[in-house]
């Protein structure tokens, strides 16, 4: 019988610069999961992270650059915050409309909302969102975030948290003399379909990816798949402990998974940017193609 458990740590103490993570997560883990023990898998929230690096900032030390202020008037969103945006990411992607989406397709968010008038106001105060690119990973608004921060400051996505996952699982062993591995988790919105997920966004310890592309099927067909996302299967599974809003858990141990150990984090997977442009324009021009092959075969084909 496979068999995981999933533990959800809450803390109660408040996460500031300085603060130990690692002795954080095993006081913790004694309390609340019998221990650390050898192969777990320690999945944190990067607004922790954020917190214990000193990632927090206040928006009164944010000075609004000319672009800033004009994308503000534009999209109608906090110049400072845009500003932060372009700061720290490798470039705006691309802007998703919210505001004018929840009015085409019927404001799918008061459905889902515990109160319908603060749904409406959370939308007005997010118009837009942009897609940012932050070491090779596309980031909702850079990862900046104004949740769960104090009034007046904002939190600043860890600055490598592929290192800072390497640290948090270094601290562990130290403390422990356990190997264990770690993953750093952020919630991002889902393009495809109506909803939010956690995804990893730094790793260590564990193969982000999992090496099982072309293995054979039950039918010894080689299989077009098994590259699962591992680390962002963990993140979304920890969300599910984790919450969004007041729950107080933002740590999850992940024990009793197989997995192959790595020393690779999430910036090893990403796409480089010529990349993914050519993989886009590829793709864009593939489809492009097929819909006037199949425009001419409905025109000149029919039976």
């Amino acid at each position: 019988m496979a068999k995981m458990e999933l533990y959800g740590l809450k803390v109660t103490e408040e996460i500031r610069l300085g603060t130990d993570l690692s002795g954080l997560i095993v006081k913790e883990a004694e309390k609340q999961a019998h221990g650390i023990r050898e192969g777990d898998i320690i999945v944190v929230t990067s607004k922790i992270v954020s917190k214990a690096e000193g990632r927090m900032l206040s928006l009164q030390r944010v000075k609004a650059s000319k672009k800033a202020r004009l994308l503000s008037r534009l999209y109608r969103k906090d110049e400072k915050l845009i500003e932060l945006v372009l700061q720290n990411s490798d470039g705006i992607k691309f802007v998703i409309p919210i505001e004018k989406l929840v009015k085409r397709l019927g404001d799918p968010f008061k459905e889902y909302a515990v109160n319908r008038e603060e749904a409406s106001k959370a939308v007005e105060r997010n118009p837009y969102l942009f897609m940012a690119e932050v070491g090779g990973v596309l980031l909702t608004n850079a990862g900046i975030d104004i949740s769960n921060a104090p009034p007046g400051y904002c939190t600043l996505p860890p600055e490598n948290p592929d290192d800072s996952a390497r640290r948090i699982r270094a601290g562990v062993k130290e403390i422990t003399d356990r190997d264990v591995a770690v993953v750093i988790a952020d919630t991002e919105w889902k393009l495809d379909k109506f909803g939010s997920i956690d995804v990893a966004i730094g790793c260590s310890g564990i193969a982000p990816v999992a090496k099982g592309f072309a293995k054979k099927d039950l039918y010894g067909l080689g299989k077009f798949g098994g590259v699962d996302a591992t680390a962002d299967l963990l993140a979304a599974a920890a969300n599910l402990l984790f919450g969004q809003a007041d729950e107080g858990v933002p740590i999850a141990i992940v024990r009793g998974l197989t997995y192959e150990k790595s020393e690779k984090g999430i910036r090893d997977i990403a796409y480089p940017t010529p990349m993914l442009r050519k993989a886009l324009s590829t793709a864009l021009w593939e489809n492009l193609k097929f819909r006037l092959v199949s425009k001419l075969a409905s025109l000149f084909l029919r039976k």
